[in-house]
């Protein structure tokens, strides 16, 4: 079963948040500072679970172990217990191979390219992305790597202005195989096509990517399509008057609200609600805040807020609407899901707002999927984590399942020729089912109906108490719906 994820609220917020750094930037780059906000550090807090250790250890290396040591000699390390779910991964097979980048006969390298410290947005981007890829790696070398080889990764902090020229260091480095995206400002991308090099990103970056057989992004990118998982989760909220907010600087966040619009023009009706009020022309930063603007949607009898601002800006329209004493509208959050400081630090202004994942929420049973290792992984290490560590993590699964599928002899085309020939990619249960070969395409809302993939899924959760609470069936955590359907269809809670 294939699953489109198509501009769903969240990834059209976070397109709207790439668009506003290039606004603050000038173009230039130059102003960036002007408007930075500092966003609480995030830190892991997931609990810890893994399954029962079992004895089997990872597979012993090419050269033959040695059985002459005297008996009383220091035991031989060796690797963890893997658990039973880990016994059954496909480790590959060694054989020599030359000429590739990045390879050798111990390890296979690539870099993380994504934007630091220079972030205006203030929230956690290339620090905890990487925090992701690494603890994946972590986990995959500690059970044996892949092909007989170690995985290595090196960070590269593209300082916002300079994403495209580290993109292009890269593509032409021989000691890179591939490359792990999260720039604010996709850009370079047509350049690590032109290079061979495969290059796996994050959902805001879908619209550079697509057109592009080597960039793999878990997210489709279809400009006009609206989406019923929108509009669940305004019924999941009870709401019948609906509103939608953007910046004016930033053409992505007003798009967002167009999209929003239509969206619920389209299948508000059939469920009883109503779209009520748009503003998409909100001046970056609010410096003058949002007193008319709240009063008009409370006058409108607005329930039901999304938003394509960013999150520091949400919180200062939490606190005019509980100003205005609209306390019960339910405000949708751009980001910050996994990110438990930005949630416990606000717990008072964010109970009861929504937020979109398309990842399998840590709230979700783990069943057999990858969050048994993830859980484990925030448990031991030093990680912080956020929506972008959860995209780390299924990136680098994405770059592992093309080495095994690509064989023992392979190099970066083949890699991307196998990757694209899966049809039911899960990242290991962590994401609704990818068929690679249609995931590259720029859809219209015509052609996503004719040929496009088969489903759209999210999970919905609330903040409750400062923590996060997953509105559905643990069992089966993503609400799914059949492309773009012509009228309003209840989605159907999916397990992947």
């Amino acid at each position: 079963m294939s699953t489109t994820h198509r501009k769903w609220r969240s990834f059209a917020a976070f397109t709207a948040a790439a668009a506003l750094a290039i606004s603050a930037c000038g173009g230039d780059d130059d102003d960036a500072a002007d408007t930075t906000t500092a966003a609480p550090d995030t830190t892991a807090a997931a609990p810890a679970t893994t399954a029962a250790p079992d004895e089997t250890e990872a597979p012993d290396d090419p050269e033959p172990a040695d059985t002459t040591a005297p008996a009383d000699t220091e035991p031989e390390e060796t690797s963890p217990p893997t658990t039973e779910a880990e016994d059954e991964l496909d480790l590959g097979t060694f054989e020599p191979i030359s000429g590739v980048p990045g390879v050798t006969d111990d390890a296979i390298s690539f870099g993380m390219l994504g934007t630091g410290p220079a972030n205006p947005l203030g929230y956690c981007l290339l620090e905890c992305y990487a925090d992701g890829v690494e603890a994946y790696f972590e986990w995959r070398n500690s059970i044996g790597g892949v092909h007989g080889r170690q995985l290595e990764a090196r960070e590269v902090d593209d300082e916002l202005g300079n994403t495209q020229v580290r993109m292009l260091e890269l593509t032409v480095a021989d000691d890179v195989f591939g490359i792990f995206a999260a720039p604010l400002i996709p850009v370079g991308f047509q350049e690590a096509n032109a290079a061979g090099t495969p290059l796996y990103s994050t959902a805001p970056s879908a619209p550079a990517g697509v057109g592009f057989d080597n960039v793999f992004i878990a997210n489709t990118w279809c400009g006009d399509c609206p989406s019923t998982y929108t509009v669940h989760q305004a019924q999941l909220a009870g709401a019948t008057k609906v509103a939608s907010l953007g910046f004016g600087v930033s053409q992505a966040s007003k798009d967002c609200v167009a999209y929003t619009t239509d969206t619920f023009n389209t299948y508000g009706p059939a469920v009883g609600m109503e779209f009520a009020y748009a503003n998409d022309a909100l001046a970056y930063g609010l410096p003058n805040g949002l007193g008319p603007e709240v009063t008009a949607m409370k006058d409108l009898g607005v329930d039901f807020i999304t938003t394509c601002i960013d999150q520091n800006s949400v919180l200062l329209l939490i606190q005019e609407l509980r100003r205005q004493g609209m306390n019960d509208t339910v405000v949708v959050l751009p980001q910050g899901y996994g990110d438990t400081k930005f949630i416990t630090d606000n717990a008072d202004l964010l109970e009861g707002a929504l937020i979109g994942s398309w990842n399998r929420p840590f709230e979700a049973d783990a069943g057999t999927s990858q969050m048994n290792q993830i859980k484990e992984a925030v448990a031991t290490g030093n990680y912080q984590v956020n929506d972008y560590f959860l995209q780390g993590w299924v990136n680098a699964d994405m770059a592992v399942t093309g080495l095994l599928a690509a064989g023992p002899q392979f190099d970066q085309a083949g890699v991307i020729a196998a990757t694209n020939s899966i049809t039911d990619y899960t990242a290991g249960g962590m994401i609704p089912s990818i068929d690679w070969s249609l995931w590259h395409e720029d859809y219209t809302t015509e052609t996503m109906k004719a040929s496009g993939p088969q489903h759209s899924c999210i999970t919905v959760l609330r903040v409750t108490n400062g923590a996060f609470e997953l509105l559905g069936d643990p069992a089966k955590p993503w609400n799914c719906v059949e492309r773009v359907p012509d009228e309003w269809a209840e989605p159907v809670p999916t397990n992947f």
